[in-house]
């Protein structure tokens, strides 16, 4: 199993978090875990990198992780590769952003245009989002027309998050210019042409994602666009030098008219581009694409470093060997224990997919291998993107954490049901000193319903149970969750034994049975947070009062 956390690492984990929610608006956690801080009695979810080097990760906690997400596939040659921080630190000396133009700028798009077959004409943007964006309105602006068939994920700029139907903010009109096709049917993507005469102005796709492309589906793809007069794009913000130096369109010899880069080229840096034929990136200045950072010194000077490390360096056949290494492993596993789960795609860039024929859905299996991986020290959140860093001996590590992380998703898949951290949603909404004790008062409920009990320990030991307390109106707001009502608890600690010189500090913890579904860290400073007074959400699993 992977090593405890520290105590200092906890501390300074939970107090980021609380910092955290305090102050950044994003909502959620950061993708990986999707879990509560705490779960069980010694393991503690990631939340913040103190350090990262190679292909290893270490959280607040004192803890390291093999990494197969590595910035979200940005970090194609591992954190930290001495090389591509040597030419940022020499690009210092002329500054990060200036006001002319610096010919590394004119360095990075010659490599580009010299490794990427469309690349005619280069132009850069921070994101992947950027450069998409950017394709779309010169489709539109060259063709005349507005509507877009896609596939796959595009950042969150309007023209594409109009699509998901649970996005708000965007305006009606924009959705009924953008819809998806199913990959690797050429007679539906037919079909969905031939139902929009003349109004298509591109198909933007992912060239692969968790499957490959059948033989001759891509090319098919480009002539169908190309007969009903629409363009085709490629986003390449994944595949771009990881599954081939010249992505996707090198791999399966099908050139676009456009393709959008990004993610890789820089090894961690902010850049993304967008590349295509003369005549068509001519249209550029007539669309608006412009921004204040699209000349940024340093990450350019590391993308130069990277592609001169591409063009030295079979990084793409690397990766393919270790993500090959590691799916025949995790397939032999799979099949020893009677799991049901497979790694897909390319091997650079693989996807856990799940085919348990019991009641358990993907996502639920899915979570529960996250976890049981997050326990024994590998970073996923279900999809692993090799780099250059990985070696032979974190392929071995990966395949140990597997083997006890399968052990874990078989049983449930034969019990057909999943025992996960639960998620929790409740407030503290009354906290009070009342004479040499600490009184709590708020609800709780876990994903199915109010807990049996509520328990508070303090780190001696010592325990405390709340009594449970009606709240029908807790229980109108969520209809939906059986056995709700009986939810609300208040909590008497006595300081002797809940408290030191400084601070009350205890978990609560909720049971299910004799089962601790969910955990919350507290803490009562001796000086009490000012700016937070109650209600204080139970969800985030470590909470200072």
């Amino acid at each position: 199993m992977h090593p405890r956390p520290t105590a200092d690492g906890i501390q300074r984990t939970s107090e980021l978090l609380v910092r955290a929610r305090r102050v950044l608006a994003y909502g959620g956690l950061d993708g990986v875990a999707q879990r509560p801080l705490f779960c069980g009695d010694d393991d503690v979810f990631p939340q913040f990198s103190a350090s990262a080097r190679g292909c290893e990760l270490v959280d607040t906690s004192g803890r390291t992780y093999v990494d197969w997400l590595n910035g979200w596939g940005t970090v194609l040659l591992g954190y930290r590769h001495p090389e591509v921080e040597r030419a940022i630190v020499e690009q210092l000396a002329c500054g990060p952003t200036v006001t002319l133009m610096h010919e590394v700028e004119i360095e990075v798009a010659e490599r580009i245009r010299a490794l990427f077959p469309c690349a005619e004409r280069v132009a850069f943007g921070k994101n992947g989002s950027d450069a998409l964006t950017a394709a779309v309105r010169v489709a539109r602006a060259v063709t005349g027309r507005r509507e877009l068939l896609q596939y796959g994920f595009h950042g969150f700029h309007d023209w594409y998050m109009c699509s998901l139907p649970g996005v708000r903010g965007l305006p009606d009109e924009l959705r009924a210019n953008v819809h998806s096709f199913p990959y690797a049917d050429v007679d539906a993507l037919a079909r969905e042409l031939e139902s929009r005469p003349g109004r298509v102005a591109a198909i933007v796709m992912e060239p692969v994602r968790e499957i490959l492309p059948p033989p001759g589906y891509l090319a098919a793809v480009r002539d169908l666009a190309h007969a009903h007069g629409a363009l085709l794009v490629f986003d390449e913000v994944v595949t771009a030098l990881r599954v081939a130096r010249g992505g996707a369109q090198e791999l399966f010899g099908v050139t676009p008219d456009l393709a959008c880069l990004g993610k890789g080229l820089a090894n961690g840096m902010p850049i993304s581009a967008i590349v295509g034929k003369r005549e068509l990136m001519s249209h550029l200045p007539a669309v608006g694409f412009g921004m204040t950072f699209r000349g940024e010194t340093l990450t350019l000077a590391a993308a130069r470093a990277v592609l001169r490390l591409i063009t030295e360096l079979d990084v793409p056949a690397h990766l393919a060997r270790v993500g090959e290494k590691l799916r025949a492993g995790f397939a032999a596993l799979s099949d020893a224990k009677g799991a049901h789960c497979r790694m897909t795609g390319p091997a650079a860039r693989m996807t856990i997919v799940f085919q348990d024929p019991s009641r358990l859905t993907p996502d639920q299996q899915r979570n529960l291998l996250v976890e049981e991986c997050l326990k024994r020290g590998v970073l996923t959140n279900g999809s692993l993107l090799a780099s250059w860093a990985h070696d032979d001996a974190a392929v071995e590590r990966t395949l140990a954490a597997f083997d006890g992380a399968l052990d874990v998703l078989a049983a449930a898949q034969r019990a057909g049901r999943v025992e996960l951290a639960a998620c929790a949603r409740g407030f503290v909404e009354h906290v009070a000193l009342d004479g040499d004790a600490l009184s709590l008062a708020g609800w709780l409920l876990l994903d199915d319903g109010a807990p049996d009990r509520l328990v508070a320990r303090a780190p001696s030991g010592a325990e405390s149970t709340a009594e449970f307390v009606a709240r029908p109106d807790v229980a109108a707001f969520y209809p939906s969750i059986e056995r709700a009502t009986r939810c609300g608890f208040a909590l008497r600690l006595p300081a002797s034994e809940f408290a030191t010189e400084r601070r009350f500090e205890f978990t609560l913890r909720a049971l299910r049975g004799e089962r601790a579904a969910f955990r919350c860290r507290v803490v009562r400073a001796a000086e009490p947070q000012q700016d937070a007074p109650p209600p204080y959400s139970l969800a985030d699993g470590v909470l200072f009062l």
